[in-house]
Order: C-alpha cells, then sequence, then structure tokens
C-alpha cells in the first residue's frame, strides 16, 4: 500500500493511505441552484484528489477545502418529494420508533434540513423534537417541534436527548471524529442518548461503480468498518451498522456513554485488500462510463433529440459537469419544485420540470439513481412520452 505524504486516515487514523481517483475542477455545491447560467457556470469549483485507507477501507478527498464549503440558505437537496423516498423515509422513522420507544422523549435532529424527517419521528404522544441546520427557512412544521437555523452544538440544548439523529451529514464534515467527540460533549454528562446516524454507503459505490456519488462536499465515503472505527475512536459505543436503501446508504447506531452490550453487529465490508482493488479500478470505470454515454448521445443527436437527465440532487449534476460539451442535448429535469428554473452548478443547465418534457424531443431518459427508475417510469408514460427509460 503506497503511503501518500503521511496523510492520516480521518476515520481511523492509520497513514495507510494510496489515491485512487482524481477528477479536477469539480463544483464545490451540488446542490446549490443558481438564478441564472452565467453564475451557475461562475460557481465554486474544487478538486476530488480520492484516497483509501487500507486499515479500515475509509475513502476520503485528500484535497478537499473546508474553507470552500459553507452551508446556508439557499442549499436544497431534500428527496421528500419522491413517493419512494418518502416511503423510506417513513418506514425508516417507524422502525426507530418502534425499537427506542420514543412516547414522551425527546428526539435531537443535526442537520435536519427543512425538519421532514424530524417531524416523522416526532409523532408518539408527548414525543418532542429539536432540530439544527443553518439552512433552515424558518417555517415552523409542528407545535412540538423547534428547528434552529444554525449548527448544532452553538447552544445548550434546552432539553436533554433521549436520541440523536444526523442523516447525510457526517460525510460532510473533514474532521468526523472531533465532530462526534463535539457530539458527545454536547450531551449531559450521564446521557444514556442513543445516536442514530445514516449516510452513503461508500461499499455501494465502489462494488457498483458509482462513480457519480463522489461529489466535493463529501469529504468522506464511509463503510461499515471505517464509521465503526470513526465513532469508537471518538469513544461511542458502537451497537450495529446496515445497509438501507437497496444498500446505497449506511446507517449506525451507538450510546452516548459509550457502553456496549456485547459485540456491535457490523454489516457485511469485504477485505481492506479487495476494497483496494475496488477503488483503483474506478478510474478505468469512469473512462468507460463517459464513453459509453457519448456514444448514446451521438446516436440521439443524429436523430435530432434530446436527453433527459432526471434528478438534479448530486449524481445528476455529477454526470452532467464529467459529461463535458456531450452535455449539451440534456436537459435536466427535477420533480423538486424548489429547483425548477434554476440553473446546475458548473453546466449551467436550467432544470425542467416533468411537464416541461413533451414540448421537448425527448428520445431517452436516464435515471440518476436507478432505484427510482420504476417510479419516473410511470410518469414518463404518463406524460406522453415514449422514450427508452434507463438507470445510470
Amino acid at each position: 500500500m503506497k503511503n501518500v505524504d503521511a496523510v492520516n486516515c480521518l476515520a481511523c487514523g492509520s497513514d495507510q493511505v494510496e489515491k485512487f481517483l482524481r477528477l479536477p475542477e469539480v463544483p464545490v455545491f451540488c446542490n446549490v441552484l443558481w438564478e441564472s447560467a452565467d453564475k451557475a457556470q461562475a460557481a465554486p469549483r474544487g478538486d476530488l484528489d480520492l484516497g483509501i485507507c487500507s486499515e479500515c477501507g475509509h475513502v476520503f478527498n485528500l484535497g478537499f477545502d473546508p474553507e470552500l464549503v459553507r452551508y446556508a440558505e439557499g442549499y436544497e437537496n431534500s428527496l421528500h418529494h419522491s413517493p419512494r423516498f418518502q416511503q423510506y423515509a417513513e418506514e425508516l422513522a417507524a422502525d426507530l420508533r418502534n425499537r427506542h420507544d420514543l412516547k414522551g422523549a425527546h428526539v435531537v435532529e443535526i442537520a435536519c434540513g427543512q425538519g421532514d424527517f424530524l417531524k416523522l419521528m416526532c409523532v408518539d404522544e408527548g414525543c418532542t423534537g429539536s432540530g439544527f441546520d443553518p439552512s433552515f427557512r424558518g417555517e415552523q412544521i409542528a407545535e412540538n417541534i423547534a428547528i434552529h437555523g444554525e449548527y448544532f452544538g452553538v447552544r445548550p440544548l434546552a432539553q436533554a436527548a433521549d436520541l440523536v439523529c444526523c442523516r447525510h451529514a457526517l460525510e460532510h464534515i473533514d474532521t468526523p471524529v472531533p465532530f462526534m467527540e463535539s457530539v458527545r460533549k454536547a450531551l449531559p454528562a450521564d446521557t444514556n442518548a442513543t445516536l442514530f446516524f445514516e449516510m452513503p454507503n461508500s461499499l455501494y459505490s465502489l462494488r457498483d461503480g458509482g462513480v457519480w456519488d463522489f461529489i466535493y462536499e463529501h469529504v468522506s465515503y464511509f463503510c461499515g468498518t471505517s464509521l465503526k472505527a470513526c465513532f469508537e475512536k471518538a469513544g461511542l459505543g458502537v451497537s450495529r451498522t446496515w445497509e438501507t436503501f437497496d444498500g446505497q446508504f449506511l446507517c449506525i447506531e451507538a450510546s452516548a456513554n459509550g457502553k456496549t452490550s456485547g459485540a456491535p453487529d457490523i454489516s457485511a465490508v469485504p477485505p481492506a485488500a479487495e476494497l483496494t482493488e475496488l477503488a483503483r479500478g474506478l478510474s478505468r470505470q469512469v473512462g468507460d462510463l463517459l464513453a459509453h454515454w457519448k456514444t448514446e448521445f451521438a446516436r440521439v443527436r443524429a436523430a435530432g433529440g434530446q436527453v433527459a437527465i432526471w434528478g438534479t440532487g448530486s449524481k445528476g449534476v455529477t454526470f452532467l459537469n464529467l459529461m463535458g460539451e456531450d452535455a449539451d442535448l440534456c436537459v435536466p429535469v427535477d420533480i423538486n419544485p424548489e429547483k425548477r428554473g434554476l440553473h446546475v452548478a458548473g453546466t449551467g443547465h436550467r432544470v425542467a420540470g416533468p411537464m416541461d418534457l413533451p414540448e421537448a424531443n425527448i428520445q431517452l431518459v436516464l435515471v440518476m439513481n436507478p432505484v427510482y427508475a420504476g417510479e419516473i417510469a410511470g410518469m414518463v408514460r404518463d406524460l406522453g412520452i415514449t422514450a427508452e427509460v434507463v438507470g445510470v
């Protein structure tokens, strides 16, 4: 394993890190859209320089600059407009409520967005919630929930937490172990709170060639072993990790007081050497995938058609930027009304809504997340569009 200038793994601290993929000058924010094409094309950029740890399998961006990443109002990554994702969120919340008996409990959510998930969590009798997110727009969602438009830890908790949730935020933190230590310190010394965190699963991206999953905003990409190492290094008692959402997400539960009741149940992860080989193959896969879609786009271009890129989250924005000049055929589309009419970072594409598509000569629909392929195919057919729908 090649040591990279004594860079230490963000999860376990090992200095056995190997570089495997470089994508220069990618948009810093995929989930910030812009009012004009000019502003979108001038959006901040940074380098993805990915490395993998041979000890725990953690993947992270060695070129990450935290000064480029400042989250504020205008950041929009809600997926709750999708029936498929909403169903998943409801099932996840129900599972957590059933297993942790939240009647009369207080739930805290870090990076809660506009409170969609927190509202699902706080439905049992007497359950209350507190959310923290600097992108919060200030709209009260329920009488038993208070959301603060700031980072967690800025102020002391007004009420002790029984369950602390954090979904899709830890991957954005360039110091994950100190961050988890700070989460612990923000809770009372005698706390019995359970921590639940969810994030993208790096094993899915490495195993299935998910190159569109690697974005500048995410400095870290966790697998079960690296997530366990991170939490334990922060003094937390890990009980289990598991995969959800067709393997795309990774979840962990841990005790804030560091206590455990037996060996943790960690989701299956291949040996580090196998993970490293998967990582090394991604550079070749990027080239192969881009070549494949350039060929498909040439076919559409020859027929005078356009390509609908369904989904303007991280996967869609990454795809558009990596396709370069060939992306001129693309019509990015999203069901989130907050995104319509705005422009994609880097390329400047204007985001369309589904109802805009019949006016375009769409001959190919690319679904940027295959888990939504069935849902989107139904919408496409309802619009009267007969183009092929393909999960990317």
